[in-house]
């Protein structure tokens, strides 16, 4: 029989719920479970399909408190109390992917003339590589989160750390990743209650068809 037990509720529900938890049980959180997870997190779209997210997951204490030595105050209680914690990295090897595969179709007439400029910015143009592939693990780190709440777990995403220790903690290459949080996910304290969610007003944040117009 499946460990993994689900609570009812369709995404809309899921994203209701789904609150920052800052106080966890330190019960572990099986295999099945983590992988479940990462499968949502894997299905988040991304551009021209690169596929930039790649995670480690952490639960043995010696390389919690590694992570704990990558941040400080409440994030360091948190990545060692919690039953794991997902380093979440974005890589620029799938920036080179892309370009690979962009200059293959050139080569074989199945793309415009015009994508050689994609792969000139994907191949020299730092800054346009970091913020191709950061945004688009953002989103399937945001996939993680509404699953674990669907399987009723709690998490907190954490961007608090010198990613440069994080990476060194999990053995991740420096210059092929990036830094794209952590996520700490397990059970909540006991008496942990979920507090009144603090939003600005929905009319605030969006206009018809021009800026400011209602």
């Amino acid at each position: 029989m499946s460990e993994l037990k689900q609570n009812s509720c369709d995404v809309l529900e899921a994203i209701a719920r789904r609150h920052s938890v800052r106080e966890f049980r330190p019960e572990p959180v099986s295999d099945e479970t983590l992988l479940a997870l990462l499968e949502a997190a894997h299905q988040a779209p991304s551009a021209m399909n690169h596929q930039p997210w790649e995670f480690v997951l952490v639960r043995r204490p010696e390389t919690k408190a590694a992570l704990a030595r990558a941040t400080s105050g409440r994030n360091a209680q948190v990545v060692q109390t919690a039953g794991a914690s997902v380093v979440c990295l974005a890589s620029l090897r799938q920036a080179d992917a892309l370009a690979d595969r962009v200059e293959a179709q050139l080569r074989a007439g199945q793309a415009p003339p015009e994508r050689e400029a994609l792969v000139k910015r994907l191949r020299e143009d730092e800054t346009y590589r970091q913020m191709l592939v950061l945004p688009n693990t953002y989103i399937a780190v945001a996939n993680l989160l509404l699953a674990a709440t669907k399987f009723g777990l709690a998490t907190l995403w954490m961007t608090g750390f010198d990613g440069e220790q994080v990476k060194a903690a999990v053995g991740a290459p420096a210059a092929d990743y990036l830094f794209a949080g952590v996520v700490a996910v397990g059970h909540p304290a006991e008496g942990w209650q979920q507090p009144a969610r603090n939003r600005r007003p929905l009319e605030e944040i969006y206009s018809f068809e021009r800026f400011g117009e209602k």
